[in-house]
């Protein structure tokens, strides 16, 4: 009988336990992240395009499945960071990596909410683009809240022709109560 109470009382903290992690999973110790909008300068107006049409193909590709398309806006010697830290290097890896995923767990997926929130050039020939979206997937009429992502890219203009030589992804998220906890700990 005994045995079967410790027993009991164990199961009860061990669901007592999941049921406080759940919870702390809704608890956030940090505010909404604020995600600005700055205006584009007016005298690059034509560099501005460009850059917006190197996001468009890169859009396009995603939509149609296509890795070389998409990685066709970045340069041979580009650096890529996705959301969860992987770093590639150079088009012909951003293309053989989003090709896989795109003949598996991305298939038929697109991307939405894009949104370039700023364009700021830091020289002649390069500029600094922080813009939003999200990942949204076959058969979905809006993305998950927890794809929103923002990227930060670096574009360069070489010889009359912009192209991305930088990429950085991460969510937008605000951090739990949990993760707050388990980040103590490391």
């Amino acid at each position: 009988m005994k045995k079967l109470l410790s027993t009991k009382a164990l199961l009860i903290l061990i669901l007592s336990l999941n049921v406080l992690v759940i919870l702390f999973q809704f608890i956030y110790v940090t505010p909404e992240p604020v995600i600005n909008n700055l205006d584009f300068p007016e005298n690059r107006i034509e560099d501005i395009q460009a850059i917006k049409q190197l996001e468009q193909i890169n859009a396009e590709g995603w939509a149609e499945g296509s890795g070389y398309k998409m990685a066709s806006v970045f340069t041979a010697d580009a650096d890529y960071v996705t959301f969860n830290g992987e770093w590639l290097k150079g088009n012909e890896e951003i293309a053989k990596v989003h090709q896989e995923l795109f003949d598996g767990v991305l298939k038929g997926s697109s991307l939405a909410n894009r949104n370039i929130r700023s364009i700021q050039f830091v020289a002649e020939n390069v500029a600094i683009i922080h813009m939003t979206g999200a990942v949204l997937q076959k058969g979905k009429s809006e993305p998950a809240k927890s794809r929103n992502s923002i990227q930060t890219l670096i574009a360069k203009k070489e010889n009359n022709e912009w192209r991305f030589v930088a990429f950085h992804n991460a969510r937008i998220k605000r951090i739990s109560l949990w993760e707050g906890m388990m980040m103590s700990f490391n």
